[in-house]
């Protein structure tokens, strides 16, 4: 059927959708423009309120994994689900409804600071029941959304039950502590050359998932070698007086962590997620211009199909690495 180009003025917004001829724009393609936001929408425009178990959906990077997105529709009980992107399309819409029926789904590309506070944003996003950060650069979500009423609404979600998962640069931001790539990103001997190097640019706090208190993640891990720049954006929260104990968590590509509200983790995917933890004692040197030093740490690498529980710190018997840092390199225990 030939479709025509149709636009209506709702609620003040200029809203674009292909629709048949004769006939209105549907519920299940309609495209928004507004001041610093594109949104794609399809599904029920009604709100629903649907049991959502919550939990928190943590990839890699790479791609995605239709596993991890089951069980992140599930835990949003598959209602309204919304993806939050700065440089995204609509492309995730047909891959959450390939994977299950939805009430609704909407991606919101949201790319100037006054997106945050429209009200058809955050509108959106209160009616959410499940929140998914997409990949790309970590930086444009802290200078877009960073203290925003849209911060408040996302963490309203999560308060409330909501489920979220972020992809790497979408990953990075799940935790209470960030790397924000502010000046871009930084490799690893980079930083244990230098605790206290340009780059390293931490955030605290733009999320507020109760599993992820006191963590810092990291995406492409073993693909990029991150152990060592994870373990020093861990000693600089440390060192900076955020917390007297940090969480690190490490994601392969093609992998992804499903994190249960009560702070239990299952492995899905092709690689592996390495969970590790660092106190003030292990940290031996950590000062401007000077290399990290470390005591050993053990670092707990899970395979797919296992388990880990951050709550008591146990896991599915895997083999564990001892490692430290010292000199600008990491060194292995033998």
């Amino acid at each position: 059927m030939r479709r025509r180009l149709a636009t209506m003025i709702l609620a003040g917004l200029m809203v674009t959708a292909l629709v048949p001829p004769g006939a209105l724009p549907s519920a299940g393609a309609v495209e928004t423009h507004g001041p610093g936001y594109h949104s794609w929408r399809r599904g029920s425009p009604i709100d629903v309120h649907v049991h959502t178990t919550g939990g928190a959906m943590l990839e890699g990077g790479e791609s995605d994994r239709w596993p991890a997105w089951e069980w992140f529709l599930k835990q949003a009980g598959y209602g309204d689900i919304v993806i939050v992107c700065a440089t995204c399309d609509n492309v995730y819409n047909q891959y959450v409804l390939n994977i299950h029926a939805v009430d609704s789904v909407q991606t919101l590309k949201l790319t100037k600071r006054q997106a945050a506070s429209d009200p058809f944003v955050l509108d959106s996003v209160a009616g959410a029941e499940g929140i998914f950060f997409a990949g790309g650069d970590q930086s444009d979500y802290v200078r877009v959304w960073k203290d925003t009423p849209l911060e408040d609404t996302i963490n309203g979600v999560i308060a409330r039950g909501g489920a979220v998962g972020g992809i790497s640069a979408g990953l990075a931001i799940l935790g209470q502590f960030l790397f924000s790539a502010e000046r871009d990103t930084i490799h690893s001997g980079q930083a244990l050359r230098d605790c206290f190097a340009k780059k390293i640019t931490l955030e605290r706090e733009l999320l507020d998932v109760p599993a992820l208190s006191s963590t810092i993640t990291d995406s492409h891990f073993t693909q990029r070698d991150r152990l060592g720049r994870l373990l020093t954006f861990m000693a600089r929260t440390i060192r900076d007086g955020w917390s007297r104990q940090t969480i690190g968590i490490g994601l392969d590509e093609d992998t992804a962590a499903l994190l249960r509200r009560d702070g239990r983790a299952k492995i899905v995917g092709q690689g592996d997620v390495s969970f590790l933890r660092m106190r003030g004692s292990n940290i031996l040197s950590c000062r401007p211009g000077r290399p990290l030093r470390t005591t050993f740490l053990t670092v707990h690498v899970v395979h797919r199909g296992s388990s880990f529980d951050l709550r008591d710190w146990t896991g599915d018997a895997n083999p564990r690495l001892r490692v430290r840092a010292r000199g600008g390199l990491l060194v292995l225990a033998r």
